[in-house]
């Protein structure tokens, strides 16, 4: 009796597939030939089932959520009571665990930039919207100026998360800067009137996030 093929079964090694290829070698190995012969499958399937290479790209990018949310990381803090450095080196350990956790996820920092790929496009809407939400989260009820220097933080922190993820060296300094404005008593003036050289550490090039 002739064998049936499992339409749900071979979707799923397709999208299995591309992890794989992701996971291995990144973005740049992916193509609709590697992907059917890591996944044993015809690639005129692809076409059956997805529509086409990049239909199975948005089938893979929506499959899954790549990174947690806010609010899931301040879920996960170990303690509410922290200081304001050891509370950012707190975050920085939970995201990077969880990046570092699953291989693909960990190549899609590399790639997240190159706009062709759904995958990379997805990755990137939940990077920027996990960075958008936690100063809020991280400052609220507080003043204004800390508002404002919890949201440089984080944008910071975004950054020496990626560098060190794509493993570029990379010097703390500036957090451990902010961090200790952010623990000063009181901090009744605007961020701009700051001496020149600390308003410097502040602009962060948040526009990359």
């Amino acid at each position: 009796m002739p064998r049936t093929r499992s339409r749900p079964k071979t979707e799923e090694k397709f999208q299995n597939a591309v992890l794989k290829l992701i996971a291995d070698e990144g973005y740049g190995s992916l193509g609709i030939n590697s992907v059917a012969q890591v996944a044993g499958a015809d690639k005129v399937l692809i076409y059956r089932y997805f529509g086409d290479f990049k239909g199975l790209l948005h089938r893979v990018a929506e499959s899954r959520k790549w990174l947690p949310t806010a609010d899931e990381v301040m879920q996960s803090l170990t303690s509410s009571q922290l200081d304001p450095l050891s509370l950012l080196r707190e975050i920085d350990r939970l995201i990077q665990h969880h990046i570092r956790s699953d291989a693909s996820t960990h190549q899609l920092v590399r790639w997240r930039r190159a706009k062709v790929c759904p995958i990379c496009e997805q990755f990137t809407d939940e990077w920027r919207a996990l960075w958008q939400a936690m100063p809020s989260l991280l400052s609220e009820g507080r003043s204004s100026v800390q508002r404002a220097l919890w949201a440089q933080a984080c944008g910071l922190l975004a950054l020496v998360i990626e560098a060190e993820l794509c493993g570029e060296p990379v010097k703390q300094q500036c957090l451990a800067g902010i961090a200790n404005l952010l623990e000063a008593d009181e901090l009744d003036v605007d961020v701009e009137s700051l001496a020149p050289s600390r308003v410097e550490e502040l602009r962060l090039p948040t526009n990359l996030l």
